[in-house]
């Protein structure tokens, strides 16, 4: 859902991002695969897509599997297109910098 050139800027700053749209074989994957595909790789999630990535969630919950983290942004704090991609940046090389807060997080980009 986001754009290669948001991975691009933050790898700029020393993130180890990738985008689903800088690798064609992750382009047009269900999200069940998408997201077993970042599991496998140890990445965490960054998505608008909260209600199928938290039932993706409550499902490895419930089988009693940790994964490596969702992101989940908001539409409206960031909204897709260039007026906000200075702020989507800035937040999310900022929570990377943090590091995961704990397994299978679930975090809310402010």
């Amino acid at each position: 859902m986001l754009a290669a050139a948001i991975a691009e800027q933050l790898r700029s700053h020393g993130h180890d991002i990738v985008a689903v749209d800088e690798n064609h074989h992750l382009r047009g994957l269900a999200d069940p695969d998408l997201f077993d595909y970042a599991q496998q790789d140890r990445r965490a999630v960054v998505t608008y897509n909260r209600e199928d990535f938290l039932a993706l969630d409550r499902e490895y919950r419930a089988s009693e599997r940790e994964h490596h983290g969702i992101v989940i942004l908001h539409p409206r704090r960031f909204p897709q297109g260039a007026a906000t991609t200075g702020a989507l940046i800035a937040a999310l090389g900022a929570f990377d910098a943090a590091g995961a807060p704990y397994p299978s997080f679930i975090y809310w980009l402010q």
